[in-house]
């Protein structure tokens, strides 16, 4: 917040007066992802920037190919995998073993444990799947404190992650094929479709240079 309020002091006061669930995810009163927002239409327009000034069934072609491309690159990747999580988030599960190793841990009852980080405590709840740093419930993965109390009971971790982020997921999610088109020549086009005449947009063009 300081650093904001050196850049424009209104940009903080408008964030205060929004609320902290309209910005944080920790206060956020739905169930958030890990990005912001589950909308990839600003990845689809970075990679297709160029493919817009292609003819519309030539565009519709270059999208279908992409997401081809994709789906196999993403299904050869989960076959690749071979720990219970698929890769990028083993390697947050592993991240947060590694912060785990310098924790202490005292155990309240079989699923309440205060975990000691130098002068800081958390309380983590292996039950709810809950810690007081937030982050357990938000990326539904044990962050480090949860790892030290689940290490402390000698218990494993996989029924403590979300399941869409194990390795038969993503397998699932890729598994749909993206169909090929045949060549034009074999396409049957309706009559009342290959007649149809399509006309340049009517309207006034906007004052100023265009852009491209």
């Amino acid at each position: 917040m300081s650093k904001i309020e050196e850049i424009d002091t209104r940009v903080k006061a408008y964030l205060y007066e929004i609320d902290y669930h309209r910005w944080s995810r920790v206060h956020a009163t739905v169930n958030r992802t890990w990005t912001m927002t589950s909308n990839i239409a600003e990845s689809l327009n970075a990679v297709t920037r160029d493919a817009r000034e292609l003819p519309i069934v030539e565009l519709l072609e270059y999208m279908r190919t992409l997401l081809e491309r994709w789906t196999n690159e993403k299904l050869l990747k989960a076959k690749g995998t071979f720990t219970y999580l698929g890769f990028k988030y083993n390697k947050e599960l592993e991240d947060n073993r590694t912060l785990s190793q310098k924790l202490k841990v005292r155990a309240s009852t079989d699923y309440i444990h205060r975990v000691l980080d130098g002068v800081r405590r958390y309380i983590v709840c292996l039950e709810n799947k809950r810690c007081s740093c937030g982050q357990f419930q938000l990326d539904e993965l044990p962050c480090a404190h949860a790892l030290t109390a689940l290490k402390h009971k000698n218990e494993s971790y996989e029924r403590y992650c979300s399941p869409y982020y194990t390795r038969e997921s993503l397998l699932h999610t890729y598994e749909v094929p993206v169909d090929s088109l045949p060549d034009e020549s074999k396409w049957n086009v309706p009559q009342h479709i290959a007649e149809e005449v399509v006309n340049l947009p009517t309207g006034k063009r906007h004052p100023g240079r265009p852009q491209k």
